[in-house]
C-alpha cells in the first residue's frame, strides 16, 4: 500500500529559493556581461579606434647581396619574436612601384690616425649591400605620441625590430612613419 503524503509534508520537501541563490546568481550573469564587455567591446572602442594607413620608411644593414632578390613587393611583413602581422611592403618609391628595396653597397667608415674619416667598402662591392624600403601599416598614434601597428605593436622612428616575410629574416631600422596617401 503506497503511503500518501499531506499537503504539509509535500510542501516541506520542495527546496526553496533564497536569498543567497539570488545573489549567486546574479554574479553569474555579471560576469558573463562582464566578459562580453571586455572582449567585444572594449576592444573595439580602444582597439579600432582612428586607425589609419601609415607608410613605415627602414633601411637594412650589410645584408648579402643575394637577400633583396627575395624580398618583393607585396609580401607581408612579420615580427620575427611572435608572428604578428606588421603591414605589407610596397614599392620603394611611386617611381618604382615594382622594385621593393633599393640597394647601396655596403661601407663602413673608419677614424683615420689624423682624424679624418674614410669610407670603406667591403672587399667586392656587391657581396654586402645595404637596402631602403616602405610597408603599409594600419595603425594609430597614441595620445603620448607614440605609433601603434594594430592597435598593439608599438613603433617609433630610430627603432630596430627584426621581422620577417615568407623567406627572409632581417632587422630593420625604422626611419619615418607616416600617414599614407
Amino acid at each position: 500500500m503506497k503511503k500518501q503524503l499531506n499537503d504539509a509534508e509535500t510542501i516541506k520537501s520542495a527546496p526553496k529559493f533564497k536569498a543567497l541563490d539570488a545573489v549567486v546568481i546574479l554574479l553569474a550573469i555579471l560576469a558573463v556581461v562582464g566578459m562580453y564587455f571586455r572582449y567585444n567591446i572594449l576592444d573595439m572602442i580602444t582597439t579600432n579606434k582612428d586607425m589609419k594607413e601609415y607608410t613605415v620608411s627602414f633601411s637594412i644593414q650589410d645584408i648579402r647581396y643575394t637577400t633583396p632578390n627575395y624580398i618583393n613587393v607585396g609580401d607581408t611583413v612579420y615580427c620575427a619574436e611572435n608572428g604578428e602581422k606588421l603591414g605589407v611592403l610596397l614599392g620603394e618609391s611611386e617611381d618604382m612601384e615594382n622594385i621593393a628595396l633599393s640597394v647601396t653597397p655596403a661601407s663602413k667608415v673608419f677614424i683615420k690616425e689624423d682624424g679624418t674619416m674614410e669610407e670603406v667598402f667591403y672587399p667586392n662591392s656587391e657581396s654586402r649591400v645595404n637596402a631602403s624600403g616602405r610597408m603599409l601599416c594600419t595603425g594609430n598614434y597614441t595620445n603620448e605620441g607614440g605609433f601603434l601597428v594594430n592597435g598593439a605593436r608599438y613603433l617609433s622612428a630610430g627603432q630596430t625590430i627584426t621581422v620577417k616575410t615568407e623567406l627572409v629574416t632581417v632587422c630593420i631600422i625604422i626611419h619615418n612613419i607616416e600617414l599614407a596617401q
